[in-house]
């Protein structure tokens, strides 16, 4: 069942190497309560549910370093505050006069950094739904902006 294990882990973790690691130390787990399975059969969701806890854990360990909230603010510069006239001022105008059906989903993924199954999720609509207002609203950008549109299509070229 390992290559089981592994590719689950591997699944969990996003790493071959930490995945490695997680199926060893949950076989190691499973050995030592091996008393614990009363039946064969349940073997497999046992073991896969052994490596999920020990993927939970692998990160429950993990502690990250703490800093002084002054020491950082001191050290990072100002937030620039759009001056009105400047680009990143029309960028925000710009976004706001969109319709809203365009303006949330940008506004989710350029500044939420969601999927486009999160965003979905999220607006109830279905994931080429997200895709085609990600577009439109961009393209509307561009107008409010004064460039010019992408195409709705590729241009198709004609045959001889």
């Amino acid at each position: 069942m390992r290559p089981d294990l592994l590719r689950f882990a591997h699944w969990l973790a996003r790493d071959r190497a930490i995945a490695e690691d997680i199926v060893q130390e949950a076989l190691l787990r499973a050995w030592r309560s091996r008393d614990a399975l009363k039946d064969p059969s349940a073997a497999r969701p046992w073991l896969l549910t052994i490596v999920r806890r020990e993927h939970a854990r692998l990160y429950e360990r993990k502690r990250l370093e703490l800093v002084s909230l002054d020491e950082v603010v001191e050290t990072q510069a100002s937030p620039r505050i759009p001056e009105p006239g400047g680009e990143l001022f029309a960028l925000r105008h710009a976004i706001m006069r969109l319709p809203i059906e365009y303006r949330e989903p940008l506004l989710l993924q350029v500044l939420g950094g969601f999927s486009t199954e999160e965003i979905a999720r999220e607006l109830a609509l279905s994931a080429t739904a997200v895709l085609t207002r990600l577009f439109r609203a961009r393209n509307k950008l561009r107008v409010i902006c004064g460039l010019t549109a992408a195409p709705d299509v590729a241009p198709t070229e004609k045959l001889p």
